[in-house]
């Protein structure tokens, strides 16, 4: 069970990171839902709900009379603890009898997957502790959760590789299907069908999933596609990616629509295409544990630099897990926006995108790619796109 699994994962990060234990405090999650529950729970709450892990090993649950149920006969927890009128009392029995010397909660400056504990939430937390030492002892749990969320387990990669494949099955579809007159809306209501008939999911908004661009005038974003006609001479771009048993993808390709007479796209494109692959190359060679975020996205800026072209404005790369953008460390910049996320030094088994594009005359000139990182490199997790792919209507 993948939640046993990222448990025994957390008791292992604990005692690297020297921290005694890590604490989830939720309610109303079908409402709210801490991203942390995803892997300490896998399903909600009503009531207010701690789930603790020590470092000892032992994992405990306090949980709404009501609420305990499943957590009781799922066995993921060591003791699941009751209450009915407050859950201050066993929550002070609970970290008396531990006595741990810091206590992390899911709040953190740069990343969001690790900040999930609300305001309020805190507050109440606050109140519970009071005239206890244990109030004191709160600090982010960021860097076990981050690891614990970023670190996949062998089935996580499996589900992970499985939705790549199946994006490229569906990019191959589509190609044998749009046909002259499309609209951005038409290739976006046809990929959500494509999702449908195939039983999976987006791994980020629904509306902007696929994001697309063609022609010239159009840039990259995330705007929701609109009417705008593909029309031979276009460079035609999709960033798309699915959900697939609970774990997504998130790739980029690009195809070129071809006029009358052409046999292969213009040589703009295909130069814009060679330098963006050469770049993303030369960042998975460079790519390995122990080396920072910042190193890697610098390796393909300087690609773009020695070819004379100006340098994207964003991360060369993020994590991907339950959904696209899965926080964590990026392969990006030191810029303010990021934080303290690119100085991270890369783990084995964290999953990445290397992805960035040129803007051309005839639209925006893209890849992105998915990989895993191994004990000396890392693995793509599906087939580069080789080529500007071309389209005849």
């Amino acid at each position: 069970m993948l939640i046993q699994e990222k448990l025994d994962q957390a008791v292992n990060v604990l005692n690297e990171t020297s921290m005694d234990c890590w604490l989830t405090y939720a309610r109303e999650t079908i409402e709210l839902c801490d991203p942390a529950m995803h892997f300490v729970a896998g399903r909600d709450v009503v009531w207010e709900a701690i789930f603790l892990v020590h470092r000892s090993g032992e994992k405990i649950a306090i949980l709404g009379q009501g609420d305990h149920g499943d957590f009781e006969a799922s066995g993921l927890y060591d003791r699941v603890l009751t209450y009915v009128q407050s859950i201050a009392e066993p929550l002070r029995d609970v970290l008396q009898e531990l006595d741990p010397q810091n206590i992390g909660i899911n709040y953190s400056l740069d990343s969001v997957s690790a900040d999930g504990l609300t305001y309020g939430m805190y507050q109440r937390l606050l109140k519970h502790l009071e005239g206890t030492p244990y109030a004191e002892r709160l600090v982010s749990a960021e860097p076990v959760f981050s690891r614990v969320r970023g670190r996949k387990t062998p089935e996580e990669i499996r589900r992970i590789e499985a939705a790549a494949l199946e994006t490229l099955e569906m990019f191959d579809q589509f190609a044998q299907t749009i046909g002259p007159g499309w609209t951005l809306k038409q290739i976006s209501d046809y990929m959500h069908n494509l999702m449908a008939e195939r039983g999976v999911g987006h791994s980020w908004t629904y509306e902007g999933d696929p994001g697309i661009t063609t022609g010239g005038e159009m840039e990259a974003g995330h705007a929701t596609p609109d009417d705008t006609e593909v029309q031979p001479g276009h460079a035609l771009r999709l960033d798309f990616g699915i959900k697939k048993d609970g774990y997504s993808s998130d790739l980029q390709r690009t195809w070129y629509v071809l006029e009358p007479g052409e046999e292969d796209a213009p040589e703009e494109v295909r130069e814009a295409f060679r330098v963006v692959r050469q770049g993303i190359d030369k960042a998975a060679a460079t790519l390995k544990p122990g080396v920072k975020g910042w190193e890697v996205d610098a390796v393909a800026r300087e690609v773009l630099q020695e070819h004379g072209y100006p340098e994207y404005q964003h991360a060369l790369g993020h994590q991907v897990g339950i959904w696209a953008h899965d926080g964590g460390s990026v392969l990006g910049p030191r810029w303010e926006r990021y934080g303290a996320r690119p100085y991270d030094a890369l783990e084995k088994s964290q999953v990445y995108t290397l992805e960035f594009g040129i803007q051309t005359s005839r639209g925006y000139v893209s890849q992105e790619d998915m990989v895993v990182v191994t004990e000396n490199g890392c693995r793509f997790l599906a087939a580069p796109q080789e080529r500007v792919w071309l389209l005849r209507f």
